[in-house]
């Protein structure tokens, strides 16, 4: 006999009866509007903070932009003239202070509206009223934009045409209706707050309404954009790092809005016949209104070709069919 061991083979391994458990779907991400993707999506930086102008550099920019225009600053020096005429034939009997910001980009401008809405309709008629003037300021807008951007493109008003103004007109009247939208939220909850806490709540609204919505305008006049893509490029383009868009947001809401509080402004109190010092008053902070809206648009389009795109829309899962 040998002393060979014999290779024993190992039993099969018995099934167990555990089931590897089936590969689960990750979740899906939660669904958002573009806006809101474009708000809280992580900040995409362009070629780095040298691409955006200086604030100094794009104020100097902005008020030769509308000196440089004989026409633009006609326009800007007759249409306070004429709204001031309108109101009066409506009823209104002043202060004549509170136009100072009638060229004010929203929602500067949109307070205006509220407020001169009120004061012609009533509070019941104003609440309809607002909407007129809304539509007003959103014509406004459109229009000095695309000069604005005319006068930057071109070096002139030579070029000018209503068809980018037109174009302009969605996107005008929407932040127009934000900027509304803003200034009640902002109201409702300062009042909640308390009157200290209320008024830092409502100027850090308007700034971060300043701020993230000021480009769209400018966007929808030079490129051929929808509403919401204008909307939500703004965003993107006012959260690159490295800017300074929200120094200069706070640096334009600020000085805004103490300058109208102010108690010894010119043409602060009621009366249909303003002093000149209060015409002088009105017109020359219009004109750095407008400088600042060129100074806006400049800054714009010196990085329009770094601003990030939307990121592409996942397709929504597919649905489960019921056993």
């Amino acid at each position: 006999m040998t002393n060979r061991r014999k290779k024993t083979k190992r039993p099969p391994q018995r099934p167990s009866g555990y089931r590897d458990p089936k590969p689960v779907a990750a979740p899906a991400p939660a669904r958002r509007g573009r806006l809101l993707d474009s708000l809280f999506a992580p900040r995409v930086s362009g070629s780095g903070p040298g691409s955006m102008p200086r604030i100094r550099t794009a104020l100097a920019r902005g008020v030769v932009t509308v000196i440089g225009a004989p026409a633009l600053l006609i326009c800007v020096i007759v249409f306070p003239l004429l709204v001031w005429a309108v109101l009066i034939a409506a009823g209104y009997q002043g202060p004549f202070a509170p136009l100072a910001n009638l060229l004010a980009l929203p929602p500067i401008g949109t307070s205006l509206d509220a407020t001169l809405a009120t004061s012609v309709f009533g509070l019941e008629g104003g609440l309809i009223g607002i909407l007129a003037f809304l539509a007003v300021r959103a014509v406004v807008l459109a229009v000095l934009t695309s000069a604005v951007v005319t006068v930057l493109d071109a070096g002139g008003l030579a070029g000018w045409g209503p068809r980018r103004a037109i174009r302009a007109l969605p996107v005008t009247f929407s932040v127009c209706i934000i900027g509304v939208g803003i200034l009640t939220l902002s109201s409702f909850a300062g009042q909640l707050l308390g009157p200290g806490f209320g008024i830092l709540l409502q100027v850090g609204a308007l700034v971060l309404g300043q701020y993230l919505f000021v480009f769209a305008p400018v966007i929808a006049v030079d490129e051929a954009r929808s509403m919401p893509d204008c909307l939500t490029r703004s965003v993107r383009a006012a959260r690159m790092p490295g800017a300074g868009n929200l120094t200069l947001a706070a640096l334009y809401v600020v000085p805004s809005i103490a300058v109208i509080v102010s108690p010894g402004k010119p043409g602060n109190v009621i009366g249909v016949n303003p002093t000149i010092g209060a015409w002088v008053f009105v017109l020359a902070l219009n004109l750095l209104h407008v400088g600042l809206t060129a100074a806006f648009a400049f800054r714009y389009l010196s990085i329009a070709a770094e601003v990030p795109d939307a990121p592409a829309r996942r397709p929504p899962p597919p649905k489960r069919g019921r056993r």
